[in-house]
This record gives C-alpha cells, structure tokens and sequence, in this order.
C-alpha cells in the first residue's frame, strides 16, 4: 500500500492540536481560535486559526495552526510537504513561540514571535518587533539571554526563515562591582538590506524585479523575446546570448534574483557604563558608531558615499518615582546616525523604492538615506504611567537641534529639529461592560514636527479593539497601518494597511 505523507503529516498536526487544547486547559494554559480575513497576494481569504498554548514547566509552547480558504477552496501553499525544505518551512510556520524560562531567569530563550526586543540602553535597537506585517509575513526570530559567573549574554536573531535577516545582535555585559557598577558592548547587523524586498511568490526574484510577481515558476518574459534575433539589425546583430541580455536589459528589464544582487550590509557597535545608584535610580553613558556607508549629498551613484557616524550619551537615567518610570538621555550625534537605527518600523522601512525629479526609481536602504542627518544635539525622554489601575500609557519624546540636509541649498541648514514622538495607551477593559480589549501605539522618528502627524516610512500606527460576545467568544477588530514610499510620486508616501476582523474563542 502506498502511503501518501502529505495525508498522514496533515493528520497528525491535526491530532496534535486537538491533543494540546486539552493538555493546555488541564496544565495552565490555554487555547484561542479565531476565524476573520486576510489578503494573500491581493486576494481576500477567509482564516481559521487556532492557537494553543502549552506549557510544561519553563517550557512554554505556543502554536499557530491555521488555513486559508475561499469560494476557490483552501489555500494549500503553507502547507506544502513536497520535499524536506517545503516540510520544514510549513512547519516552523507553525510555532508562534517556543519559550524557555522568563526574562531575568538566568537561562531565557524565546524563538518564533518577538513582540519588543531592546539590546541593552536601546541605543542601536529599541522595541524592535517582528510581527509588524504579521499574519501575511510570519517570521520565526530568536531571543536568548543568559548569565554565568557575573557575564550577561544575550543574541538577537529577527528571522530563521531567510538567509539574510534584518537583524542578527549580539550583547555582552559584565558586573565589575556585582549589584552595582557593570560595563557592557553590543554588537549589531543587517548582512544584506536588500533582502527586506518583497517576494511574494518566493522565487528569489524581488517584486520589484519580477514581471509576474504572483507565479512563482515566472519572472520575465525573455523567452517569449528570442524571437527577436531574426530580427535584429542594430548592433546587437549576430553577438547571439549576450548580444540579447544587453538588448533585454537596456529596454529596462532587469533579471536580477536575490543571488544576483550586490549585497548591501549595514552594523553597529555599542559600549555601555551601567550605575546602580539605588533599587530606584539607575545612571549610565553609552557610545554607538555605525558602519557602512551613506549616498552623499542625494547623489544617487554608487561611487560617492560617505562612511555612517557615531552617536553618544554623556549621561542617562533611569528612576522609578511611584507609579511612575522616567527615562531621560542627553544625546550627542556626528553627521549620518540616528538612535535607535534598528526600530519597531526596520522590517518596513529597511529597503525603499523611490522616485527622483527625473522620474527614475531607486532602491534605497534606510541606511542610504543617512545623510539627511548632520550633527545634533538635544534630549529624549521616556515615560510610562499606570492611571489607577484604569490607563497604562506610555510616551516617548526626542528633540535634538542642529544641521539637517536642505534638499533645494543641497548642503546642511544650522538650528534645524530634528525629533521622534512614540506612545502606546491601554485600557483595563475591566471597567467597560463587553470590552474585550483596547490598545492602541504610534510611532513617528526622526522629523522636524512629528505633532503635524504628516507620515513618511518612520510611521506606524495600530489599535486593537475587541468585543466580549459571551465568556469565551470576542469579536476581534486588529488595525496597522504603515508608509512607503510612492514609486511613481516623489515624495509621497502610500499608507499600507493591514485590518484584521476575527472572532476569538477561547476554551
């Protein structure tokens, strides 16, 4: 008898989740399943999800089992077990987290969803997630910290999935005076930032290079061209293949996959002095360069670039004063760095496509656009506070002054702001009869006035609202909407939505 794998591995996730919602109840834990929308490829399907929680002891488990179907029928792509890379992928793209212990354990380990991840002080990545574009791009990240005789580690690793993640990070910090006084250094870095291009059949061809973006056994029309070397009566005549890949290429298709491209890394180093003044108040300083290298002057060529800078905090402090926790930095910066480089809005806006005043488009990492930024001086402070128990918010502020680049002068302005305005708020739902929940964030950096809400690629907004219909059902309404940048208008930007309406069970 033949046995058909796809059939029997289908079976057994199927019995595995079946399985894990009644061990989660008996053990602590617990099940959620939804059923609402998502867009694949432009087109709209419905979703079953059902996500369990399993925990046994400091491990923690959690699963994300879901399908997509329509009038057409199911949506079979992600659960592809044709050979031994299809298994893996579809199976990994169903762990939403593996979890070992908790943070400040002195083993801690977290792979799959990463909601917030903060290398140290935050100077090279603060609040990073990689659950921006989730659920249409699921990524499978690593956080692990550790402690052993005084040393604190710690790795960062924002996505398994793919050969060039937007972040691999590395900490290590050590107590000279244990409880008191500790040195740390960090190191970070996106090996190839081309590599946040959009593939969306997964045939290694950036959209943005793919003629059929949606076949992934197409990419470019080239065969269906060769017919032209009967015709040809230019200088191409007779030079036969390469004759024709110049002609192709010079009518502006390109036929470029990830392997053929130039890659384009950028990475970051950090050193910290860390002070424990009390239980209440910590004091620190912390120095961060760049490395790699900035378009100079808005000249798009390759060949005039300017190395990255450097970024400096004299003083920091950290104090928790009642209900409230205060963050405050004095920050010093050279020309082409900006804190925080690796952000909650880094998967989104690691790689641009733009269009200059003579209307050709561009590839621009974040990294490129740098030099935007001279030197600056000024503050940033943090702030979050819980209302009564009623209102958790939380707010950041940063207003540096000093040089900006004007793009009409095409040399940098004196006395020019430059600032950052992040807040999240939520809501005990505790206190409004049938609210399930309600949250809600923003995020604009690194702009002259981030109060006018004009967006650019810097920013993100999102909230959640949720429903109670009953004790264990909740109608879900998930809203993030994100910026790029409009290929075909300079300097416009093209909101990217991502809403999500789902019902929630919960047994």
């Amino acid at each position: 008898m033949k046995l058909n794998v796809n059939k029997i591995i289908k079976l057994v996730l199927f019995n595995l989740v079946i399985i894990s919602g009644a061990y989660s109840l008996e053990d602590g834990g617990g099940t959620n399943a939804s059923i609402g929308t998502v867009n694949i490829n432009g087109e709209i399907y419905n979703q079953l999800s059902i996500k369990p929680e399993i925990p046994i002891g400091k491990l923690g488990i959690g699963l994300d089992i879901y399908f997509y179907f329509n009038e057409n029928g199911i949506y079979w792509e992600n659960w592809d077990f044709k050979n031994s890379n299809s298994i893996y992928r579809t199976i990994v793209d169903k762990i939403y987290y593996l979890r070992w212990g908790e943070p400040g354990d002195d083993i801690y380990i977290l792979a799959g969803a990463l909601p917030s991840v903060t290398l140290g002080h935050g100077m090279l990545i603060n609040n990073y997630s990689n659950l921006m574009e989730y659920p249409q791009i699921r990524q499978i990240g690593l956080n692990v910290q550790a402690k052993l005789n005084g040393f604190n580690f710690e790795f960062v690793h924002s996505n398994f999935k793919v050969s060039y993640p937007g972040i691999i990070g590395f900490r290590t910090s050590y107590s000279i005076i244990p409880q008191k006084l500790s040195v740390g250094t960090s190191f970070v870095t996106d090996l190839n930032q081309y590599a946040g291009l959009k593939d969306i059949d997964g045939d290694t061809y950036p959209d943005y290079y793919d003629l059929y973006p949606n076949d992934p056994n197409k990419h470019d029309n080239k065969d269906s061209l060769k017919n032209i070397y009967d015709t040809w009566d230019g200088d191409y005549l007779g030079q036969g293949i390469a004759g024709f890949d110049a002609w192709y290429n010079s009518q502006g298709y390109e036929d470029v996959s990830f392997s053929d491209m130039k890659k384009d890394p950028v990475s970051g180093m950090a050193f910290d002095i860390t002070y424990n003044m009390s239980e209440n108040m910590t004091i620190f300083s912390q120095y961060a360069k760049l490395y790699g290298a900035s378009i100079n002057n808005e000249d798009f060529s390759n060949g005039n670039d300017s190395l990255l800078g450097w970024g400096f905090v004299p003083v920091g402090i950290k104090a928790k004063i009642g209900p409230l926790d205060v963050l405050t930095e004095y920050r010093i910066n050279s020309r082409r760095f900006i804190f925080s480089y690796w952000d909650r809005a880094y998967d989104i806006n690691r790689v641009s496509i733009v269009t200059d005043d003579d209307g050709d488009k561009h590839l621009l990492t974040k990294e490129s656009q740098l030099y935007q930024f001279g030197s600056l001086k000024g503050f940033f402070m943090q702030t979050s506070l819980s209302i009564m128990e009623i209102i958790k918010l939380g707010v950041g502020y940063q207003n540096m002054v000093g040089e900006k680049w004007d793009y009409e002068l095409k040399d940098y302005k004196l006395n020019e702001k430059n600032q950052t305005f992040l807040s999240t708020v939520s809501l005990d739902n505790s206190i409004i009869p049938k609210l399930g929940k309600a949250d809600a964030f923003y995020q604009q950096s690194n702009i002259p006035n981030p109060f006018k809400f004009n967006p650019n690629t810097s920013t993100i907004w999102g909230y959640d609202i949720g429903i109670e219909l009953s004790n264990t059902v909740m109608l879900l309404y998930k809203n993030r909407t994100s910026y790029i940048e409009d290929s075909e208008y300079p300097d416009s930007f093209l909101p990217i939505k991502n809403i999500q309406i789902e019902t929630q069970f919960t047994f």
